[in-house]
């Protein structure tokens, strides 16, 4: 693929840190609702530890996690688009392979784990129920399975199995397909048959996936606008603490409003909040661009770049590992354990699956993340020896 400008170094030790932030909330998120019950926690005492996981570990600040990720993809892989576009460089074939590549290498062990593992946990611990709640009911079908496969969960079909996080993959990869084609009509280096083709079938594609209700549309604005925000010439905010201080202010505001009453009372709170939410993510992205090279030594440990380097497996397989765990601890203390208010036993099961969760998501990146590299050059060859490209791009 033709080479852009690098980014700042800065902004990519950012991204690394939000990359493996956000999938730690996510962890948190469905770990902590699968084994601690905080049903007291307005009406008796806790220490502030437990107030603390309360706060962390709540829905609200894990969707903000996923938008996170979508506006980061957004910003960099959309904004690759825009950028080879305006350069008029010839990119398609590079950039598909680089697609592809990402989401398949792990997208499909991903779905076959989840098979494997919900087979194995529904047989071995079928006493503990849990495979039976309401969420999974008819997940478990071939259909679904093979609807995963070629990424239309929570579009046109429910989740297959236990793994519903991969919806937030299905919306992605055709933000990955239909964006590139759609801008295809500006890309004059390529012959007006293939711009206004592909076109055609961007649009097609985009009509036909809107068409289901689902998250796809409203996260195809915020995944667009991350990419257009490489456009912008200068920081909106200019200090990089201000923008972060702004986001985290709206974000906890969001984490005390926008859920229960108030959103019976506002439906439309939710996007509403989830927009400004994206809108400033994005500035404080747009900050760290434009900012000094220097400062944040928060953000320089290597410890960022190699928890980044395993989050997407991590987050490709958390569900089924957290669901496997919990039905087994069913099956071990019984069914109704792990929803009694809280103890420290429940705090210990819940940290135990999480941390068994993270060292099986490195793993599962080994196997798959890591090899990403010469899955693209595999495919490359492949492609190559079918139709030559014209001339080797660089890399």
């Amino acid at each position: 693929m033709p080479r852009r400008e690098p980014m700042p170094f800065i902004l990519s030790q950012f991204i690394e840190a939000a990359r493996w932030i956000g999938a730690l909330v996510v962890l948190a998120v469905h770990t902590n609702n699968m084994y601690i019950n905080l049903a007291d926690i307005m009406t008796a005492p806790h220490a502030p530890p437990v107030y603390a996981w309360w706060f962390f570990a709540a829905f609200e600040l894990g969707h903000q996690a996923v938008l996170g990720f979508f506006v980061m993809s957004g910003y960099l892989v959309g904004g690759a688009v825009v950028s080879h576009i305006l350069k008029r460089q010839d990119f398609l074939r590079e950039y598909f392979i680089h697609r592809v590549t990402r989401i398949y290498l792990v997208l499909v062990p991903a779905v076959i784990f989840t098979l494997m593992l919900d087979q194995i946990g529904r047989r071995a611990f079928a006493d503990s129920g849990v495979y039976e709640w309401p969420m999974f009911d008819g997940h478990f079908s071939a259909t679904l399975f093979f609807a995963s496969l070629v990424n239309l969960q929570s579009i046109a079909f429910d989740y297959f199995g236990t793994n519903g996080p991969l919806w937030s993959l299905a919306c992605e990869f055709w933000y990955y397909v239909t964006f590139p084609l759609l801008l295809l009509p500006l890309a004059r280096n390529y012959s007006p048959a293939l711009r206004f083709g592909g076109f055609a079938l961007g649009l097609a594609l985009l009509v036909a996936l809107s068409i289901p209700p689902s998250f796809f549309k409203f996260g195809y604005i915020l995944w667009a606008a991350g990419a257009f925000a490489t456009l912008l010439p200068r920081p909106i905010i200019r200090s990089r603490w201000l923008a972060l201080a702004l986001y985290a202010v709206v974000v906890i505001l969001i984490r005390f409003l926008v859920r229960g009453p108030n959103l019976l009372a506002w439906p439309r709170l939710m996007d509403i909040s989830d927009f400004v939410a994206s809108m400033l993510f994005i500035v404080v992205l747009v900050s760290f661009r434009f900012g000094p090279h220097e400062g944040f030594s928060l953000l320089r440990p290597k410890l960022h770049k190699t928890l980044a380097d395993f989050s997407f497996s991590l987050y490709s397989i958390h569900l089924p590992m957290l669901i496997f765990m919990r039905a087994m601890v069913g099956h071990v203390f019984g069914r109704d354990w792990a929803t009694q208010l809280a103890t420290p036993q429940n705090y210990a099961a819940a940290f135990a699956a999480m941390a068994v969760t993270i060292v099986s998501g490195y793993g599962f990146s080994r196997l798959t993340e890591a090899r990403t590299g010469a899955a693209r050059r595999a495919l490359r060859s492949l492609l190559d020896r079918i139709a030559p490209a014209a001339a080797r791009p660089a890399e």
